[in-house]
């Protein structure tokens, strides 16, 4: 996996190989971002409405991109639609490029299926663990 940073428009670009492909991956900058419009994915769940194993994958990003505001908790439009990766702060980049792999296949296959042309737009999330409080002082 390669990080280039394109200083012109600080965006990051990922250039992964999954197998014979070649997949290069920009993450979107984090802004406004309406949450129904955002699905979240850790390494092994897929947290929207009760939340699925990361098995459920393509069928939980289907209906994120085919919703078209049907349902309250995913976007109103694909176009709208953003796919957020959160990382602990033990991962790896191999745990990275795993995740995305496994997303960018999926995504594939939805894509084929909806017969469009859709954008996989990912946001990249850092999850801080916080380190429990210090123990109080015993007073003597």
């Amino acid at each position: 996996m390669v990080f280039k940073n394109f200083r012109n428009n600080k965006r990051i670009i990922f250039d992964i190989n999954d197998g014979n492909i070649n997949k290069r991956i920009s993450p979107t900058i984090f802004s406004e971002l309406k949450k129904r419009n955002v699905l979240s994915i850790t390494s092994d769940s897929i947290l929207v409405d009760d939340g699925y194993s990361i098995s459920d994958l393509k069928p939980v990003l289907k209906r994120h991109y085919a919703n078209n505001g049907q349902k309250f908790s995913y976007p109103k439009s694909y176009s709208k639609a953003i796919v957020e990766i959160t990382l602990d702060t033990n991962a790896t980049n191999e745990d990275l490029k795993q995740s995305l792999i496994k997303l960018t296949r999926a995504f594939d296959e939805v894509n084929l299926e909806l017969k469009d042309s859709l954008e996989l737009r990912t946001y990249l999330r850092i999850f801080r663990q916080t380190p429990p409080p210090p123990a109080p002082k015993e007073e003597n």
